[in-house]
């Protein structure tokens, strides 16, 4: 596959025309540097991002009429670790990578480096996330989502066929024009306003879904669980912890 990069940023100097700031401020004292950086590129032939990205929060909004990708970073880091920050085309899909490599090789007596993004994608744009931790809150894409996260929490407002497979952090889902297939290991999740069925597989926290046009699914290890306004309603496991449901248009079984 043809691999055009058109920005790196392996180190910030001179070489790169955007707007770069040393801040070294008071509420920055844990770290060597707070340094901005703005990439842009062409999305006209590009139908999906594909994105790995550490620790740090991570928005993406999806944009009606929006021909390129604009992404602004916030680097919060040390003189001795450098950020890897690229966006590339490859193919019909762009490439994200946001991380500090070198940091797992390093000590530090403060806080550890991490990078805020903030995107804003063509509305019809699909989305396959790797994130390690940090938020992710994604709004306005109109698009199949698929996301592998680490910890911290998830908001997802649209999107259609959601895939989720998330270790920990509070997830909250809203607006899904298809389905949702969610493997989340702790955290209480918050289901609602799905057009397709759901499937939840869950370790541990609080459930609440509702206004599902499908079926829905649950296999939960330990947390309440509440239903509500769904086309039936499969139990393979309820754990520990009350279980509710109302209104369920459809069938109801428990394995």
């Amino acid at each position: 596959m043809n691999l055009r990069p058109l920005l790196l940023v392996t180190s910030f100097t001179a070489l790169l025309s955007g707007c770069i700031v040393n801040v070294n401020g008071a509420s920055f004292d844990s770290f060597d540097y707070h340094r901005q950086q703005q990439l842009r590129i062409d999305a006209n032939q590009l139908n999906a991002l594909v994105a790995e990205t550490g620790a740090g929060s991570l928005v993406i909004q999806g944009v009606e009429g929006l021909n390129e990708i604009q992404l602004d970073a916030e680097i919060y880091g040390y003189d001795d670790v450098k950020p890897e920050l690229m966006l590339t085309k490859e193919g019909d899909h762009a490439k994200l990578i946001a991380n500090f490599d070198s940091f797992s090789r390093v000590s530090f007596n403060g806080s550890s480096p991490y990078l805020d993004i903030t995107m804003k994608v063509p509305a019809s744009m699909l989305l396959d996330i790797d994130d390690g931790s940090g938020s992710i809150d994604i709004k306005g894409v109109h698009a199949d989502i698929n996301i592998k996260d680490g910890s911290g929490g998830i908001v997802l407002d649209g999107g259609n066929n959601l895939v989720i497979d998330d270790g920990s952090g509070s997830i909250v889902l809203a607006n899904v024009d298809g389905n949702i297939n969610l493997e989340d290991g702790s955290g209480a999740i918050e289901i609602n306003q799905v057009s397709g069925y759901v499937v939840v597989h869950d370790g541990s926290g609080s459930m609440s879904i509702k206004n599902v046009l499908g079926k829905v699914t649950i296999d939960d290890g330990s947390g309440d669980i509440r239903v509500e306004n769904s086309k039936g309603l499969h139990i393979v496991e309820s754990g520990s912890g009350d279980l509710s449901f109302d209104n369920i248009n459809g069938p109801v079984s428990m394995d």
